[in-house]
């Protein structure tokens, strides 16, 4: 196994490099094309971002859907980032791991260093509100979104699927994102109501999207009520919180190959993007 592993990692190693230079390459031509957004150039450079940088999980969704609250539980820690019923999230929070907590705030992110275990594995991405009141905060969040690897869209349980909901996945269907829908505040509805709210979000999902997203039902507030003052779960309100499901998609979906090939694949996702879309200018120029 050991063997095995180590061909891995120099294989992973060998074709990150040739990414890097192609990307690199293609840097030298994309910001001389006429009619270019530069936010097609700001997206390749941020290809090579993901090079060197954990596998991330970004947390997408209206403001007061959870999102803060469900990495809070995630990583025991009632208060690790703001919570409220007003938009209180207005930058990108980049949760990895650290030995000690602290912040760093850098132009648009706060990155968040965290000695949870979890984030050992995965990093997580809190998002402003895609319907906040502040246009900057959904502008801040769409430009992030290329950067991510798996997108888990929160929404309340009693508001699931509204028409911006529905909006949010197609923006996401189309930058080639896998998407895992997250149903929060499940503890508010009785067990038909949460059938019901499950068969309307597939239906939606069918009739808008044409394809069935896996669907998690969660309760943050479980979950913290799951944690002890000692430190230690309880197994049963863990699972019965859902969030189960996310340390099981980390721990056992996300192996190491499935890892690997997957930051393999999202620099090239993005740079497929960019590139058709210097094609369409190029085509435009010479037309």
């Amino acid at each position: 196994a050991e063997k095995t592993n180590s061909k891995l990692a120099a294989d992973y190693e060998a074709i990150r490099r040739r990414e890097y230079e192609l990307i690199t390459n293609l840097l030298e031509v994309i910001p001389r094309i006429d009619g270019l957004s530069e936010e097609r150039v700001t997206q390749m450079r941020d290809a090579l971002f993901h090079a060197d940088h954990p596998y991330m999980m970004v947390f997408i969704g209206p403001f007061s859907s959870g999102k803060s609250s469900l990495i809070n539980a995630l990583l025991g820690e009632h208060d690790l980032l703001s919570i409220g019923p007003t938009p209180t999230t207005d930058r990108i929070n980049i949760l990895r791991w650290g030995e000690e907590a602290s912040r760093n705030r850098s132009g648009e992110v706060d990155t968040v260093f965290y000695p949870s275990p979890l984030l050992q594995k995965v990093s997580f991405v809190d998002t402003p509100g895609l319907e906040s009141v502040f246009q900057k905060h959904e502008d801040i969040t769409r430009k992030f979104l290329h950067r991510s690897d798996t997108v888990l869209l929160v929404m309340l349980a009693t508001q699931a699927m509204t028409a911006r909901n529905v909006e949010s996945l197609k923006l996401l269907k189309d930058y080639g994102k896998n998407v895992i829908i997250v149903l929060n505040q499940v503890d508010l509805l009785t067990p038909e109501e949460i059938t019901a709210v499950q068969e309307y979000v597939l239906d939606q999902s069918r009739t808008h999207l044409g394809f069935k997203p896996e669907i998690w039902l969660t309760s943050a507030r479980k979950a913290m009520e799951a944690r002890l003052p000692d430190g230690t779960l309880d197994a049963e309100m863990w699972k019965a919180s859902g969030l189960n499901q996310i340390e099981a998609y980390v721990d056992s979906q996300l192996s190491d190959l499935a890892r690997l090939k997957q930051k393999l694949q999202t620099p090239l996702q993005i740079v497929q993007n960019v590139h058709q879309s210097a094609l369409d200018a190029v085509r435009g120029n010479q037309s």
